[in-house]
């Protein structure tokens, strides 16, 4: 039987139980890398697969260029014999550790041998498993290892450090040029975008970019139904008490809703509210906002998405995320003025959509509200 995170993916259906059989054809004691070159073969996306591991809290996605910057010193450190063996590609030094691509980087026994190696912290990061072979044949060229074949090593808690706080879900892919975002927050906007990843947040000094879309601000009636739990969002006076009276205020006109905050180019899951969502699955939440799927949709037209979820990954991953058990969901922009600062989710609507929009807008302006009282009081 599947386990880890390999039953995570089946579990999510973005694999089948033949590749699961498949990748591990030759008993339960192929190693994490064997594992995943084997699924990749079976057909799963390696875009996918990474930004899986990105949803589990080892990100950002490192693309290729990120890869071909590789510290020449760090990458000395380790044989190249244990890198292709590990499918592990030392990139960097910084204050938290140093900075490695895996293919599996949840493999905690490779994290403890590398951390040997290099000698201090690690911090395991997914990337797309051609980039990371292309990379290792650049920088160990005559160094391939023999066998992958050889007894798995023993997961046991270890010093890995997750870059994501909390036990997540999953998500989606990596980058795929859908266009930019605009300029960044304004600064003051920075305190209301969720902490994810504080690690990377400091120890990753180029960011993917991105920051909040120039939208047209919308103008939705608030419907009377959500009417009282709007005067709410007038009356509170933390970020927190915004999102979490937004998210209650759609139950009624929706089974489940959750906030997703926009920062750095990524979607970061913040608060729920539902039978089916929990604070743990929407806190592992962590997307990024240009990975194919409905949030980017929205995130660059601006427009209230209602509909069936998408396929992509991370379609599949927020859905799992919600808990959601219908087949409709509607993503509403959050704009303070005429800048986007995340996404309210809401799942198995009512036949009406406007509730939702209407609960999105009173956010944003109870969210600017804040910030002028913040400014006001310097």
């Amino acid at each position: 039987m599947a386990k880890g995170w390999v039953s995570q993916l089946l579990d999510v259906g973005l694999i089948t139980e033949a590749q699961v059989r498949a990748s591990q054809a030759d008993g339960a004691q192929v190693p994490s890398p064997q594992v995943v070159r084997n699924l990749i073969a079976q057909g799963l996306n390696e875009r996918t697969l990474a930004g899986f591991f990105v949803s589990l809290g080892f990100g950002p996605m490192l693309q290729a260029r990120d890869l071909a910057r590789a510290d020449p010193d760090l990458v000395r450190r380790l044989p190249g014999s244990d890198a292709h063996e590990l499918c592990a590609m030392p990139l960097r030094p910084s204050p938290a550790g140093a900075i490695v691509a895996m293919a599996d980087p949840t493999d905690e026994a490779a994290v403890r041998l590398l951390s040997k190696v290099l000698g201090g912290t690690i911090l395991p990061t997914a990337a797309r498993l051609s980039d990371l072979l292309a990379s290792l044949e650049r920088e160990y060229p005559a160094d391939r290892a023999t066998s992958l074949s050889a007894p798995a090593r023993e997961r046991h808690p270890s010093g890995v450090v997750p870059l994501v706080q909390g036990k997540p879900i999953a998500r989606d892919a990596p980058a795929t040029g859908t266009g930019e975002l605009l300029e960044s927050f304004d600064p003051a906007l920075a305190g209301l975008a969720a902490t994810a990843s504080p690690v990377w947040d400091r120890a990753w000094d180029q960011s993917t970019g991105g920051g909040a879309s120039a939208v047209p601000p919308s103008s939705v009636a608030a419907p009377e139904v959500v009417a009282p739990d709007l005067a709410e969002l007038g009356r509170v006076t933390t970020r927190d008490d915004v999102v979490r009276a937004g998210c209650e205020a759609c139950l009624t006109a929706a089974d489940g809703a959750a906030f997703l905050a926009l920062r750095k180019g990524v979607f970061r899951g913040w608060h729920g509210a539902g039978e089916h969502i929990t604070s743990a699955s929407i806190r592992s939440l962590w997307v990024p906002a240009t990975n194919p799927s409905m949030l980017n949709d929205v995130a660059h037209s601006g427009e209230v998405f209602r509909g069936p979820y998408g396929q992509t990954a991370a379609d599949h991953l927020l859905r799992a995320a919600l808990g959601s058990q219908g087949r409709e969901v509607v993503v509403a922009p959050v704009l303070i003025g005429t800048r986007m600062c995340g996404l309210l989710c809401a799942t198995d609507p009512d036949s009406d959509s406007g509730p939702i929009e209407g609960v999105a807008e009173a956010m944003g302006r109870a969210f600017q509200r804040l910030i002028t009282s913040q400014k006001s009081q310097v």
